[in-house]
């Protein structure tokens, strides 16, 4: 899971001094106590500022009740996912952004809306981990709160890393949902529907096509611990049957296009090992294993401590 670390370290308190002026006497007021960290006084006043007809048409006004606003939300309400502060904040750094004077101060209100945007990420992240039956509404409403203020707060940036990324996340906590109860498919279905999206994003995510070989393979391995003593001989061969197509026709196919891809990642050479075995294809088993060797003699590979 990857967070922006880099980025909730903190933004400093940083106002521009060419932002200070006689005609921003309210604003300049709050910015002081800001600095102060006189947080409820400092917004009481900032809020006053945007109240005055002259002090609301500026942008430093609004960048101000923005960071402001942060500073509240960092000290008491940070990892509350549903925090008024921060969604006041960025709004109030959207409305900075949108007066006509916004240039002079663009760069700090970026810096502090990419901070913000950031929390929401890595929220969804968080929240994306922790889906339970109410399904994937908070983790998805988090997310798309990122996706609105990052490419304000850094034009251009690329969203696709951050899409799978938060993607996969869903993926895995379907994916271990089912695991703790292979009795609910709808847990297995909507980790595979996952991570075809994740391919609809990028036709070569390796791990995508890895993952949802796992899951068909698994599947059918969780059909064929259904087989015990009393099932019947005919019910058994049809398990057999369906699971044996379940590995040939699901899982290998897309085990092959993850090894494809990447035909020295070990995990992905040492799958195809599971499979091939699986389907009794000796011949394939022996040369994958050959290939594992090799790449651990390569040192691409570490060697399985348990063997």
């Amino acid at each position: 899971m990857i967070l922006l670390k880099h980025i909730i370290v903190g933004v400093a308190i940083l106002f521009c001094v060419n932002g200070w002026s006689q005609q921003l006497v309210i604003t300049n007021e709050a910015a002081k106590l800001c600095q102060q960290m006189k947080l409820d006084a400092a917004l009481e006043k900032s809020n006053a500022s945007l109240a005055d007809k002259t002090e609301s048409t500026d942008a430093y006004a609004w960048y101000v009740n923005g960071f402001i606003l942060k500073e509240i939300y960092k000290d008491r309400e940070y990892g509350l996912r549903n925090s008024r502060y921060r969604e006041d904040a960025v709004k109030s750094f959207a409305r900075s952004m949108e007066l006509k004077n916004a240039e002079q101060h663009l760069a700090m209100t970026r810096l502090a809306l990419k901070y913000l945007a950031s929390t929401y990420y890595n929220d969804a992240l968080q929240a994306a981990q922790s889906i339970a039956d109410d399904g994937e509404q908070e983790a998805n409403r988090l997310f798309e709160a990122f996706e609105k203020w990052m490419p304000m707060a850094e034009p251009g940036v690329s969203m696709t890393g951050y899409r799978k990324e938060f993607t996969k996340s869903i993926g895995q906590r379907y994916f271990s949902l089912w695991q703790r109860d292979t009795d609910i498919p709808d847990y297995r279905d909507k980790a595979i529907a996952q991570y075809e999206k994740i391919l609809k994003y990028d036709s070569a995510d390796v791990d995508a096509y890895y993952n949802l070989s796992v899951i068909h393979y698994n599947q059918a391995v969780f059909m064929y611990r259904r087989i015990n003593h009393e099932t019947d001989l005919f019910d058994m061969m049809t398990i057999q049957e369906t699971a044996a197509k379940l590995i040939r026709e699901e899982a290998l196919p897309l085990m092959d296009k993850a090894y494809a891809l990447a035909p020295e990642k070990g995990e992905i050479v040492k799958g195809k090992i599971i499979l091939h075995r699986a389907l009794d294809h000796e011949k394939d088993v022996e040369y994958f294993k050959s290939e594992v060797a090799r790449l651990i003699r390569e040192g691409k590979i570490t060697a399985d401590p348990k063997k």
